[in-house]
Order: structure tokens, then sequence, then C-alpha cells
């Protein structure tokens, strides 16, 4: 009867044991979701990526260390992106971070630009912008433009149901690719006056 006993134990233990190990490399109902989620973003042009971007929000401790040696703190995030469907060579290029409410209470979003031309563009360009934010899916801690691409920076919601967090992303980053392009094909069409008005000089 103990041997009995102690059969059923060990093989209890045994089951658990692998049973165990099985359920903890298998992905969670969350992982699965979000796997979903981007699977599906192929089919409307987005494309989806794990990333290391600079975390504005670190405290001061984060940013240098005892001995005062300064430090780039990051954070990882998920990005989608969104290329331009042609070659705009002067689209602007800048990224903007998502600041926490307690570390500014007039401004909640701090820019950074990467270009020169980005500085000469008018105020209803920005305001266009902070619009455009509001169309974003909850989560975003970043949104910036590159010469190839728009991109929103931030972590997935899957509350809602996957068709509504795409066309939440897709009209943002919609939305920034018009604005965008328009700016690019003003800059060329100026470009192109001046010369024209230079040869008759």
């Amino acid at each position: 009867m103990n041997k009995q006993l102690i059969a059923y134990i060990l093989i209890t233990i045994v089951f658990l044991v692998v049973f165990g190990g099985i359920a903890s490399v298998l992905p969670s109902r969350q992982a699965r979701q979000l796997g979903r989620l981007r699977v599906s973003a192929r089919k409307y042009g987005l494309t989806t990526s794990l990333v290391h971007i600079a975390d504005v929000n670190a405290s001061l401790s984060d940013r240098v260390t005892a001995s005062g040696k300064r430090l780039d703190p990051k954070k990882r995030c998920v990005t989608w992106s969104k290329p331009y469907a042609d070659d705009f060579p002067d689209v602007p290029e800048w990224i903007t971070y998502a600041l926490d409410q307690k570390e500014s209470s007039n401004m909640n979003w701090q820019l950074h630009e990467t270009t020169e031309e980005c500085r000469n563009l008018a105020d209803s360009y920005w305001l266009e912008v902070d619009q455009i934010k509001s169309l974003f899916p909850e989560r975003c801690i970043a949104i910036e433009c590159t010469r190839t691409e728009v991109r929103w920076l931030g972590y997935e919601k899957v509350h809602s149901t996957m068709d509504e967090f795409i066309q939440a992303m897709l009209q943002g980053l919609d939305s920034l690719i018009r604005l965008n392009t328009s700016i690019s094909e003003e800059r060329i069409a100026l470009k192109k006056r001046l010369e024209t008005d230079s040869e008759y000089d």
C-alpha cells in the first residue's frame, strides 16, 4: 500500500514538473492577442518592431551615476510604422516624446527636431500635429517622422477589438503622412518658382 502511494506521489510530481515546464514556455493569452494584432497590421501596410528609445521621463538617479557620470536611459517599446508611398525629399523630420503629467503641468510633449527645416515650419503645422496626436491609440509615448516613414511608439492596448486599434493607428499615421507630404510638395513648388525667377533676373 505504501509503495503504491509513493508511486502515485512520484507520478504526480513528474506530471506537475513536465506540465509546469510546458506551460511556462507557452505564450500567455495577452501575448497571443498581441501576436495576432501585429500580424493583422501587415494587411494594412503597417510594420511593427520592438525598439529602445530615450526615456525622457527618467529620474535624475537614472540619468547620473553616484560618481557623476551621465547616463542615457532607454525604455523598450513597440513601434508601428507606415512608409511614404513615394519619395518625398523635403518631408519634416522630428520626434516628440510624451511627458509625464507630474513633471509638466503646461506641456505634455517634448519636441526633438532633427532637421533645420523643422524650425521654419509654421505654427499651423504644429497645431495640426497636435490634433493628429488625438487620433492615435492610447498609451503612445512618442511620435516620429523620418525621411522614409512615420512612426507611433508605445504599448498596444488589446482590451478593445483589434480592428478598432488598427483603424485608429491608420487614421493617425495616414493623417501625418498627408500633412508631411503636403509640406514637401509646397517646398518643391517654392524651389521651382525661385529657380524660374532666377533665370529671368
